[in-house]
């Protein structure tokens, strides 16, 4: 019998975990307390493998896969027989610190109980884990986890080197793209890398430079390009020529760039000013309009596993 891990939350993420285990074989146990939202959690998972099936990611019959998701509204039979935990539920501290009290309580302290938290700390989830807080760990997926491999492995003050080696192998047996941090940071890395940029695209439709749609150009036929095979280091590394990355910062384009930094955005909140123009535009956004949001969805994820093929199954 294949091992088990247990999802609890039927959530978007969620629903992506338990789609990439049960596409890698391992029995799924998906919680949610309400039947309702459990519903729509298996509908979704059943619409994503078939995308998958579709593009040939799964060679399984899509009911095969489901057979090994276990649906419950019942977390003491979610968690019971696991091996492994995954938490996705709403990112707020409380909630999430009850959870993992209550787990930390009542499973063996060889399970191993990780969050999905796009940012918060495990240090700060680990106060509630009297007995064994050694076994608490981030594992941050990006969305859709089915589909996207980069899985951010977080400790926290009292992760045992043990636990975090054992969620990296784990990760790595579904083909993730494993990176271990040296140490927290709110929002992790790549989520502080993503709203960095995010907040001077705000800022710019704030002061009228660009559109939303414009902004979205600028990105998918420029940045984004070259971003989804170099991160930044590599980027500007090629930028400086021969000289390389220090080149760049001493004599190139870098050097030149110092001039821009200042008149970057430097807020820490949202303009309110920025986000109603961003709502607002986004209901004049060309591509969308006419189209329901899980028609954007399937359109989305169609596209990823496309560049996915491309760049990660053509390392060359």
């Amino acid at each position: 019998m294949s091992e088990k891990i247990s999802i609890v939350g039927a959530g978007v993420i969620g629903v992506g975990w338990a789609t990439l285990f049960a596409s890698k074989g391992y029995r799924v146990s998906l919680y949610t307390e309400k039947k309702e939202t459990l519903d729509k959690g298996v509908e979704k998972l059943r619409n994503y493998l078939q995308v998958m099936k579709n593009n040939s990611q799964i060679q399984e019959e899509v009911s095969s896969v489901l057979s090994r998701v276990n649906p419950t509204t019942n977390l003491d039979e979610a968690v019971g027989d696991s091996t492994f935990v995954i938490e996705a539920i709403i990112e707020d501290y409380e909630a999430k610190k009850k959870l993992f009290g209550y787990l930390d309580k009542a499973l063996s302290k060889d399970v191993i109980l990780a969050s999905s938290t796009s940012g918060l700390l495990m240090t700060e989830i680990q106060k509630a884990m009297l007995s064994h807080p050694e076994r608490g760990v981030i594992a941050h997926p990006w969305n859709p986890p089915h589909l996207l491999p980069l899985v951010e492995v977080v400790p926290g003050e009292k992760t045992s080197q043990d636990v975090l080696e054992k969620t990296r192998e784990l990760m790595e047996k579904l083909d993730r793209v494993v990176v271990v941090l040296k140490k927290e940071v709110p929002g992790f890395v790549g989520n502080r890398l993503a709203f960095a940029l995010f907040r001077e695209a705000v800022h710019l439709v704030d002061e009228g430079v660009a559109t939303v749609e414009d902004i979205d150009k600028v990105m998918t036929a420029a940045i984004g390009l070259r971003w989804a095979f170099m991160g930044p280091f590599l980027t500007y590394h090629l930028g400086g020529g021969e000289g390389g990355l220090e080149y760049f910062f001493n004599r190139g384009f870098g050097f030149g760039a110092n001039e821009w930094l200042h008149s970057l955005a430097k807020y820490d909140k949202f303009p309110y000013t920025g986000v109603v123009k961003a709502v607002q535009q986004m209901k004049e956004y060309s591509f969308i309009k006419g189209k329901t949001f899980q028609e954007i969805s399937k359109w989305r994820d169609e596209k990823l596993l496309r560049v996915y093929k491309l760049v990660w199954e053509q390392k060359s």
